[in-house]
Order: C-alpha cells, then structure tokens, then sequence
C-alpha cells in the first residue's frame, strides 16, 4: 500500500516530466510508467491533480485506470475503480466544455453500474440539460429520484431532488402538483443522516418551494437564504450558489422589491462570470433581460437580451450537430472503435500523434506565412492609397479658382460676359464654401438660386469651368471634407464614422461609404486607422 509521501514523490516526479508538462503528452511513456501501479494508487493520485487542479495530469491517470475495465472478468473492486475513473472524466470533461465526452464517459459509468440510481445517470441529466432537452433530463432525474427512494439511497435522493427544484423545468413537464408529490415523498422518506451531506440543502430547496407554491413568499426567501449555508458542505458548492442567488432574485421580484431582486440576481451574473459557466450565464442574462424589461427599464433589457442571443448562438450552436442522438451513436461508435482497436492504440498513439501534430504545425505555419504575406501587401497597398489621398487633399486645398478650360462644350446661346463671370463667381465661391455644398439635398438647383440665374446658364457655366458634372465635384468635394476629419483625430478622434459624416449631407452610411471608397479607394474606417497609424510615426519620429 502506498502512504501519502509516495503519493506527493510521484506528483513531483510528473511535474518535471516532460511529457506531462505540455498538452502533447507522450501517451506510450505515461501508459507504460503507470501500467503496474494498483488501481487503489491510481485513484488516489487522480484525486490529488484534482485537488492541485491538474485537469490534464488527472484526465490521463483517470483514463488509464477506466481502461483497465473493458467487460472482462475483473474483480469488484477493480470495476468500482473504473467507474469512479469514468465518472471523474465525465465530470473534468464536462468542466471543459468538452461534452461528447462528458457523455460517453458518464452513459459509460452508469451501464457499468447497472443500477438506475447511480451517479452517472444523475450526470447524464446536465448533458441533457445542457442540450436544452428538459424532457429526457425529467425522466432521467425521476428515475434517479423515484429508484434512490426504493433502494433507501438517501444521498441520491437528496441530489436528485436539487437537480429537478433547480434545473428550471417547465411546470408542462413537472406539474406543481407533480412538485407537492416529491417533496412529500422526500419528507417522509428521507431522514437526516451524517452521510447524506446534501439533505440540508435538498431540505431548504423543497421548503421554499412548497412556501412558494403556497404564496409565502417571505417564508421561501428565508429558506432559499438559508440554503447558502447549506451548499458549503458540497464538493463543488458555486453552482449551487448560483441557483440560490437566481431563485432569491426571482422571489424578490414576485415580491415586487426590486432592489433586492437586482442584487440577488447581479450576484449570480457574477458568479456564472468569474467562474466561466456559460450555460449558467446564459440563464443569468435571460433572468436579467425579463427583469429588466418587467422593471421598464428599456436600454438594460435591450443590453441583456443582446448578450443573451450572442452568448447562446455562439454556445449553443453545437445543437445544430451535436443534439443528444448523435451522442448516442458517438458513444456506440466510440466504445466499438476501442474493443477493436485496444492492442493496436498503445503501439501507435505516439506516432500518430508526432503526425498530427507535425502536419498541423506545418499547416499552421504555412497558414500564418501566407496571411502575414496577404496582410502586408494590403497594407502597402492600403498606406499607398492613404498617401496619394493626401496628395490629392493638398491640390483640392490649393485650388481657389476653376482650371481654365478654353474649350466651350456647349454651342448653345451664352449668357453675356458680365453674366458670365458673375455666375461663375458665384459657383466658385459655393463650390469652396463648406457650410453650402455640405447642405443636406444641396443640387444644382439650389446652386441656381444662390447664383441667381436660370438653371440651363448655371449648368453650362459649371461643365465649361470644371470639365465634369455638378454631381461628380459635389461629392468630391464632399469626400475631401470627410477625409479632413477623419485624419484630424485632436477634434474628431472620439467621435464615430457616423457622427463624423452626419452633417457632410450624404443620404445614408451605405451612400457615403460607397461613394468614400470609390473615390479614395478604401473604406472610411481603413483610412482613419491608417490616418492614426501615419500620425503614430509623425510623433515617434
């Protein structure tokens, strides 16, 4: 039997061992390091890297020791060590969002154990919960309850009974009265013992929702409160503490004390936050939103309704391939894979993984140098750009008068000399003053008025100046302005693109942005960024 200090020798003889010490574990090395070692040793070694959080060096050892049981003859001690093994990975997989996994190996656990009470079942529930099935989780958590009350399995009741009061099932699936049912049956059926460390909070769960459903709602937050200090006395107390703050929130709410139900449920927020629950931080920005929008405060409901459909979609998405059935088959298929394919796996894990992990990092690079290559020609590309605007922003500063075109494109009647150059004047000064040509639905109509003369003379008189359409210099003139203050971060640097243009009298973003790019050739944001970048080096320089 190996003492503790063995135990604490070999965790540091891992520590330093290389092929631990990365995610690329040399599998042949640890398999053959650990091969001769009691499952007893094996366990207790597992449970140390948890404790030190270890998550890898645990999952490896607890591999080992759940390979070791395949349906063979073994004796019972030796398959209780696999399903202790299998069980811990599915846990350690679940914590790692890695749920395929955390399925099989708790579906696993519970067909070695053959007994519909037993804690892989009650894990397969939060899979199913997970996948959003809250009908299969029902079933799974009754049968767990309603077995674990026959077999005088207290524990198991008392944890079954948390996950059903707390898993937010539809009242279409688990009735009230169906509730009433099993709370009595816990009460009358389940006594308080040393054992049984969740009874008390299973205890303070099914009073308040008994006080709840009778409408005592004081009473229910007075329980719910108490079961904080209930869950201290389990493994793993956060989540529960999260249910708590959630349930505590909602009762406040009913009670119509909206400072308390904000807190409560800001607490649990935090809770699924620091602890990188996304499912329960899904729940948390749901709960948020419906309280937010029940309190009329529209902006915090929108922020959270917002942050709830992001985080799901980006979640949750594993729903569209991964939904409960493929599991099953992926579980099926897995355990059919590994009966064929034992006696060959040990040989060649370590080549296939000196492959895969060679092919990938050659991939990788290869990947990186091709978009590093891209990158930096665009952005050459982009600077170029960037400068000839610059250049073409200094002509447009220095040009006060139209070009002098001799050429008259027009043979049409002319207005006199002196009409002439009053309009064209007239234009000019128009055509330079930002205040006009930046009005909104500014045309060559208004531009008519301002010269004060027929639309057909003002027309002529600007394609004889300018050699080009109202329409062609009025956006130009237009861009020139925006790219000014998109360069111009002193003044304009806080604002956004949008506030930036609003008043340069383009129609829509979409317009002003197509029109940007089609004169500058990029868009409004690469210029800015490259614009920011130019007055970097400017002042490092």
């Amino acid at each position: 039997m190996m003492t503790r200090l063995s135990l604490t020798l070999i965790i540091a003889l891992l520590s330093l061992c290389p092929c631990m010490a990365s995610n690329g574990y040399d599998f042949d090395n640890i398999y053959n390091r650990f091969r001769n070692i009691d499952s007893k040793t094996l366990s207790e070694l597992g449970g140390e890297f948890i404790n030190r959080q270890s998550t890898d060096s645990a999952m490896a050892i607890f591999t080992i020791l759940a390979s070791r049981y395949d349906g063979r003859d073994v004796d019972l001690a030796e398959k209780r060590y696999a399903i202790e093994a299998r069980l811990s990975l599915g846990v350690l997989n679940f914590l790692n969002a890695n749920y395929a996994s955390a399925y099989s190996n708790f579906l696993t656990a519970s067909q070695l154990e053959g007994r519909p009470d037993s804690p892989g079942n009650l894990n397969l529930a939060a899979i199913y919960l997970y996948y959003g099935d809250r009908v299969r989780a029902y079933r799974c958590l009754r049968r767990v309850f309603d077995s674990a009350i026959g077999s005088n399995n207290y524990y198991m009741t008392s944890a079954s009974l948390i996950n059903l009061l707390t898993s937010d099932i539809d009242q279409s699936i688990m009735p009230n009265d169906t509730i009433r049912h099993i709370i009595e049956l816990f009460r009358e059926k389940v006594p308080n013992t040393p054992d049984d460390k969740a009874w008390p909070l299973a205890h303070c769960y099914s009073e308040a929702k008994i006080y709840s459903l009778d409408g005592h709602d004081d009473k229910a937050v007075t329980m719910l409160k108490a079961s904080l200090n209930s869950a201290q006395r389990l493994l793993l107390p956060i989540r529960e503490y999260f249910a708590s703050y959630s349930a505590l929130g909602k009762r406040y709410l009913s009670m119509e004390r909206i400072d308390s139900a904000e807190f409560y449920m800001r607490k649990a927020e935090k809770i699924a936050e620091n602890n990188a629950f996304p499912e329960l931080l899904i729940t948390a920005y749901s709960d948020l939103s419906n309280f937010y929008s029940a309190t009329g405060r529209k902006d915090l409901a929108d922020k959270y309704r917002f942050k709830h459909l992001e985080l799901h979609d980006s979640v949750f998405n594993a729903r569209e391939f991964g939904n409960i059935h493929d599991l099953e088959l992926f579980h099926e298929t897995d355990k059919f894979e590994k009966r064929i394919n034992r006696i060959r796996v040990e040989e060649k894990m370590r080549v296939r993984i000196i492959f895969i992990t060679t092919s990938a990092l050659i991939l990788l690079i290869g990947m990186l140098v091709i978009l590093l290559f891209q990158n930096n020609k665009l952005r050459m590309k982009n600077r170029s750009l960037f400068d000839r605007n610059v250049e073409i922003m200094s002509s447009v500063k220095a040009e006060n008068t139209p070009p002098d075109n001799t050429e008259k494109k027009y043979r049409t009647p002319v207005p006199d000399d002196e009409t002439r150059c009053h309009i064209s004047e007239c234009i000019r000064k128009a055509m330079n003053d930002e205040a006009v040509f930046c009005m909104d639905g500014f045309s060559m109509r208004e531009l008519s008025e301002i010269c004060g003369s027929n639309q057909k003379y003002v027309s002529q008189v600007f394609n004889e100046d300018y050699g080009k359409s109202f329409t062609q210099l009025l956006n130009e003139r237009r861009i020139n302005v925006a790219r000014q203050r998109l360069m111009d971060s002193a003044n304009y640097g806080h604002l956004t693109i949008e506030a930036i243009v609003s008043d340069l009298g383009f129609k829509s973003r979409s317009t002003f942005s197509k029109t940007f790019k089609r004169l500058t050739g990029l868009t409004p944001s690469e210029f800015q960024r490259i614009a920011y970048e130019a007055s970097e080096e400017q002042k490092n320089s």
